[in-house]
């Protein structure tokens, strides 16, 4: 049997799990941002006077980091604006991104990109093969696999996670097992007011349900107000046969 504290646990679950793939999307964009301003390789020029050194960084390297850092930021806003395959979308194109760019950050370490070097050989200079530097590539790769899994989780969990604006839907819950959801009253008095608005009561008007000047066994009052004709029901509102 679930519990009526059931609904505000799994609500507080997914909200921690929505908050947890924007902060790792903001992480991989910081990253990622980082990896671009990194050296990603270098290479030792021997020539005259002495040997120097010339070296690329990530931006130059892989031009793509910091377009993957704004897909994250973008992603942000995405998941905010949009819900269940609009998500699942978002999450996938992540995903897909975040594999790329761990793929990238790999092939940085294993052959460097010598093309991205600055072009400056002299007479007499003899360069050597050009070296990887583990910071750049190796933060590439990190960038893609927070990408990556803030991507599967994004498309995985999509329907469940909460949507823009949810905290005022007013929670209900089943009365036994008829079909009919009754309101629970919420404990933060701001959000009463806020359902009470959306459900087009006033709240600051008469409670809602039956009056306490009612007497007993009286039936309610019509919408228009009280029913005319005297107390013993002549002279209602049914007409006069003729």
């Amino acid at each position: 049997m679930t519990t009526p504290e059931a609904g505000p646990r799994a609500a507080r679950a997914t909200g921690r799990l929505f908050g947890g793939i924007v902060v790792l999307l903001l992480a991989a964009a910081i990253v990622l941002w980082g990896s671009s301003r990194a050296t990603w390789v270098s290479q030792v020029v021997e020539g005259l006077p002495g040997p120097r050194t010339n070296t690329a960084d990530g931006a130059a390297a892989e031009p793509v980091l910091v377009p993957w850092a704004l897909l994250c930021l973008a992603a942000v806003g995405g998941l905010l604006a949009t819900s269940g395959w609009g998500r699942r979308v978002v999450g996938t194109l992540v995903a897909v991104a975040g594999l790329w760019a761990l793929l990238r950050g790999v092939a940085g370490l294993a052959d460097p990109a010598s093309e991205a070097l600055p072009i400056g050989v002299r007479p007499g200079d003899r360069p050597l093969p050009a070296e990887a530097v583990l910071a750049g590539p190796s933060l590439g790769v990190l960038g893609g696999a927070l990408m990556l899994v803030a991507g599967l989780l994004a498309a995985r969990f999509a329907a469940v996670l909460p949507r823009l604006g949810a905290r005022y839907d007013a929670p209900t819950r089943r009365a036994g097992d008829g079909a009919t959801a009754v309101r629970t009253t919420p404990a933060d008095p701001d959000r009463a007011l806020w359902e009470a608005l959306d459900e087009g009561y006033d709240p600051t008007g008469e409670p809602r349900g039956e009056p306490a000047d009612r007497p007993a066994g009286r039936a309610p009052d019509p919408p228009g107000g009280r029913a005319s004709g005297r107390p013993d029901g002549v002279g209602g509102t049914e007409g006069v046969a003729g």
